[in-house]
């Protein structure tokens, strides 16, 4: 039997081994590790939650290369630390000690390709579950008014939460706003829906805990002044008011409940002046400030209407001579005078009495004597008189 030479034998070893390589070449997707665009990494489980301390069993999955060798890596740390967690070469993922405020990032990447890889999630919690709690736990609270609320979070080292009014965070105008710092603003208008402050934990979106709102309209109060006033008939009361717990500080005025009153129990004005009518009413009469924004609020005045006193000034004085034929009478309102006679007549007698006077008033009085001839003396000493 003739064997080839073994130069023949060597050349058809090295074609055949040309072949096997090209083709692996080919079957990664190109000439060498520069290619690999058809290789795929996959991982499972793709998410998961654990408490500190706790492990997880990943595993990953290469296709389009016959190389499955694999790195593992957390937060992009081959192997991770201490403070995300640890990861070994077989996948097995270790929870650190103490819970990292975000989720940590568990990466399988392939070793001939390293552009290749799959993420799972890991979310971490402490071993105690996280509670949340807010103060006060309910409130009453007027329309535009403003509470301070405030939470308390424990189970985790991120305290932060976030503030929601009936489930949508910040409130709206109909609902009333909420600072990220937890303090409410009640809105102008009452909402048809009951209201609940709710904070919620960042680090657990599940952990919650709510605050009951009960919101009220502010009391309208209305105040006048004076309370009560005698006007004589005829004359004018200065009356005013003032209304709280309303923007709407307006009123309507009444007298004796008909508004703006009328000639038998007396008028009153928008601004609040009343006159009283120009014969007695047969009662007292009552002025009523009523409030524009909240009709069933009123305060009102008792009034007391008065007829007009006859005023009278009695002079009397001594007689000057026997030869006086009479005496004129003179009245003025300063001591200095102008003085006016009041008598049409000579006055016989020493007497006289002065009816036409104005109440409050303050008269100055003086007199003359006229002798048979009709001359008339001097004025004599001044008297003052008030008029209550």
């Amino acid at each position: 039997m003739k064997y080839p030479p073994l130069t023949s034998l060597l050349s058809i070893f090295f074609l055949l081994f040309s072949f096997q390589f090209r083709s692996e070449a080919m079957a990664s997707g190109g000439g060498g590790k520069g290619g690999g665009h058809n290789i795929a990494v996959t991982i499972s489980p793709t998410s998961s939650q654990l408490s500190t301390g706790q492990s997880q069993q990943f595993t990953a999955n290469i296709s389009g290369t016959r190389y499955k060798s694999i790195v593992w890596m957390v937060n992009g740390v081959a192997g991770g630390n201490t403070t995300v967690g640890t990861v070994s070469s077989s996948g097995l993922y270790t929870a650190p000690a103490t819970a990292p405020d975000n989720s940590v990032q568990v990466t399988a990447a392939s070793v001939y390709q390293p552009s290749a890889s799959a993420s799972a999630i890991v979310s971490i919690s402490s071993g105690v579950p996280v509670a949340i709690s807010v103060t006060p736990s309910s409130t009453s609270l007027q329309l535009g008014a403003t509470k301070q609320f405030a939470a308390s979070v424990s189970g985790t080292s991120n305290t932060a939460v976030a503030w929601l009014v009936n489930g949508a965070t910040g409130g709206s105008a109909a609902l009333g706003t909420i600072s990220i710092g937890g303090l409410y603003t009640a809105p102008s208008n009452m909402p048809s829906a009951a209201i609940a402050v709710t904070a919620q934990s960042v680090a657990q979106p599940t952990a919650t805990a709510s605050a009951s709102v009960q919101l009220t309209s502010p009391s309208v109060a209305v105040f006048i002044s004076p309370g009560s006033a005698s006007v004589m008939e005829g004359k004018t009361q200065q009356f005013s008011a003032q209304v709280s717990g309303s923007a709407n500080t307006s009123v309507d005025w009444i007298v004796s409940g008909i508004p703006g009153g009328n000639s038998s129990v007396g008028t009153v004005t928008s601004s609040g002046l009343y006159t009283a009518p120009m014969i007695l009413p047969s009662s007292q009469v009552l002025v009523t400030a009523q409030s524009s924004a909240s009709p069933q609020t009123s305060a009102t005045a008792l009034v007391t209407v008065f007829a007009p006193v006859a005023h009278s000034v009695a002079l009397s004085w001594n007689s000057s001579t026997s030869s006086v034929a009479g005496y004129n009478i003179y009245r003025g309102t300063q001591s200095t005078g102008p003085f006016t006679k009041l008598n049409s007549l000579v006055n016989t007698a020493t007497v006289y009495t002065d009816s036409n006077v104005a109440s409050g008033t303050t008269y100055y009085y003086t007199a003359t004597s006229i002798d048979s001839n009709g001359a008339e003396s001097q004025y004599s000493n001044i008297a003052q008189a008030l008029v209550p």
